[in-house]
């Protein structure tokens, strides 16, 4: 007999607890690892949590400053930039956005990477050379990193308290008036702008630096029913004419033009509040030859120029990149005695790209597709403009100017811009034959091929060095012409011949 160490009661057993406090025990204990149990669970799931978190954070943080940048959302931006309410976030959205955006989203990609890796600070620099925006790590319950961003403790250039306004030359609109040799109203979202282009010389204060030192002329922004305009950066030909300066519409955007002696161009644009300077792959001027330039299609820009150390002229093509403000290189076509009459070919372009404002040098520029194939089944070439059997009179209202119009292997036509060709009845006036060229195609021989399928009948002209291919779509036939190359000289829509 012994007393149970728990209560004190007398039991006759071996064990030192009674079976009532032997039960508590047992259940104490299966409760006690129990919760021992979830709180490991709690501590593993928070973990995960903030280890996921973690692992998102430098790209979260940068995503998120990029979308406020490219929605141009000015409390985003400032929560994101820890503003706390005391700078102008509406500048500084301007200021940031004032650059390439793809290429400064990669240096906070950068940034932020580097800062969650190793710990130390890291800062972003605008394209002006300025540092801008400053990386550092924040620990979180020892386990869980943030990547913290603020503006640099600097004063930076153009806008308020950290990036100084006292650096805005800003000058009265009536003294901008007086000195402008140019002027307009450029619109940006729901803002209306004054855009002035005026001399320098009686403009007291201007700063002493690259903007205004190799110039003669500045550029001056001034919101509507503001007093001041804001000088621009950048530098224009001090031998500035008011002839000089072009406008420009591309892609519902609106461009400012100088051209330097009818040698070069330099162009400019109204983004984000500011006038930025549009740079061709890098380059800020564009060469020209007597002050000449076309854009086409709300997309891209054409120049030509002779070839350096051979007779010859080449067509240039640019395709606008709005992400970037550039235009990029897209396409040469050069004309030399390398091909069969190519230099006279070369000249007869040059005099028609000056004589007609809608005439162009063809380059790839439409994609056959297969619902483009579809169309021709409908009697449409690409296009849906024409279609044959279309009276020649319709066609001449719906496209631009024709450069040619003759007489071709006993038909009669009408040459347009693009490589196109529209050959009619000269009794009834029906659309007989629609053409297109194979330079303005970016198909490639075997896409093109892939997509019609298996010709009706194909074979080789001796006349012109050519093969063919024959294609039935409904009632139309379609006849491909490609040169030995590979190269798609022609596509050629009519009706069947039965």
């Amino acid at each position: 007999m012994q007393n149970c160490k728990s209560c004190g009661r007398l039991i006759n057993s071996r064990t030192s607890l009674c079976p009532s406090c032997k039960n508590k025990f047992k259940n104490k204990r299966f409760l006690s690892i129990a919760m021992k149990g979830m709180a490991i669970l709690a501590v593993f799931l928070i973990w995960g949590h903030f280890q996921m978190k973690r692992a998102n954070a430098p790209e979260q943080t940068v995503q998120r400053i990029y979308e406020a940048i490219v929605n141009k959302n000015e409390k985003a931006l400032a929560k994101e930039l820890n503003m706390e309410g005391e700078q102008d976030s509406s500048a500084i959205l301007s200021y940031l956005a004032s650059q390439g955006l793809p290429a400064f989203n990669e240096k906070m990609q950068q940034a932020a990477g580097n800062v969650y890796r190793n710990g130390n600070p890291q800062t972003v620099r605008h394209e002006d050379g300025q540092d801008i925006l400053k990386f550092t790590l924040d620990k979180k319950l020892g386990i869980y990193k943030v990547v913290n961003v603020g503006l640099v403790d600097r004063k930076l250039g153009t806008v308020k308290n950290g990036l100084s306004e006292s650096s805005e030359s800003r000058f009265p609109i009536e003294l901008l008036k007086e000195n402008a040799v140019y002027s307009t109203n450029w619109r940006d979202g729901n803002t209306l702008f004054h855009l002035y282009v005026a001399e320098t010389e009686n403009l007291p204060g201007l700063p002493a630096d690259e903007v205004v030192k190799e110039s003669s002329h500045a550029l001056f922004l001034a919101k509507e029913n503001e007093k001041e305009g804001v000088l621009q950066k950048g530098v224009i030909s001090s031998k500035l004419k008011k002839e000089d300066i072009h406008e420009w519409n591309l892609e519902s955007r609106r461009f400012l033009g100088f051209v330097d002696n009818e040698t070069s161009l330099d162009l400019w644009t109204l983004e984000n509040g500011s006038i930025s300077q549009v740079l061709f792959d890098g380059q800020k001027s564009l060469p020209l030859v007597d002050g000449k330039v076309k854009f086409i299609d709300d997309i891209f820009l054409q120049t030509y120029e002779p070839i350096q150390g051979k007779e010859g002229w080449a067509f240039k093509t640019w395709v606008w990149n709005p992400d970037q403000l550039h235009f990029k290189h897209l396409h040469s076509e050069s004309y030399t005695n390398d091909r069969p009459y190519g230099l006279e070919t070369g000249q007869h372009k040059i005099e028609l790209w000056n004589e007609y404002e809608a005439y162009y040098d063809t380059f790839p520029q439409f994609t056959f597709t297969k619902q483009s194939a579809e169309l021709l089944k409908d009697g449409m070439l690409l296009h849906t403009d024409v279609q044959l059997g279309m009276s020649i009179k319709d066609v001449l209202q719906e496209l631009p100017d024709p450069y040619d119009h003759d007489y071709y292997n006993g038909g009669i036509y009408y040459a347009f811009p693009g490589g196109r060709t529209i050959f009619y009845d000269e009794l009834t006036g029906e659309v007989t034959f629609v053409t297109l060229g194979g330079s303005s195609l970016t198909n490639e021989q075997e896409e093109l091929l892939a997509i019609l399928g298996t010709p009706e009948s194909e074979g080789y002209d001796d006349m012109k060095e050519e093969y063919y291919y024959s294609y039935t779509f409904g009632q139309n036939q379609l006849l491909v012409d490609r040169k030995r190359d590979g190269k798609i000289v022609s596509l050629w829509l009519s009706k069947r011949t039965e």
